[in-house]
């Protein structure tokens, strides 16, 4: 018992020196996530649809704070980025989404994704952080 003792404790003294750090728990237990409605997307079209959800896994109500999020596509925010999120409709969980509740919204944002290529895309505030999200533009479906 006291030899097992003595190797754990090593071992956690070697991880210790190693200078990593534990990573940093949220401040909100939101899970984020977007989507688009297909996995590849015809380039004459600026009506794409981004759908963008929040939950809140917590125990207590949440700002979620999506008025200050940020849409990386390709690591680049959009110029006009904090103007389209401060607008649109908005219902009651914009500001204070209860435990156990969603929310889910959309845009009209195939203006980013006109030119054909690979786009990568996240949404991120300092309250969640969505999964990368990647799709394809084509010049046209076939």
């Amino acid at each position: 018992m006291l030899k097992t003792v003595g190797i754990v404790l090593a071992i956690v003294l070697a991880l210790g020196q190693t200078g990593e750090r534990a990573p940093t728990p949220r401040k909100h237990a939101l899970w984020a996530a977007i989507s688009v409605e297909q996995p590849i997307i015809a380039r004459n079209t600026e009506t794409t649809q981004v759908y963008f959800g929040l939950v809140n896994d917590g125990d207590s109500t949440v700002d979620p704070k999506v008025e200050l999020s940020h849409l990386l596509i390709n690591g680049v925010e959009p110029k006009d980025w904090s103007f389209v999120i401060g607008n649109g409709l908005r219902n009651p969980s914009f500001n204070a989404l209860p435990p156990g509740h969603s929310w889910l919204f959309t845009y009209q944002l195939g203006r980013y994704f006109l030119a054909p290529g690979v786009y990568t895309v996240r949404w991120e505030s300092d309250n969640f952080r969505s999964p990368d999200l990647t799709f394809r533009v084509v010049k046209s479906l076939q």
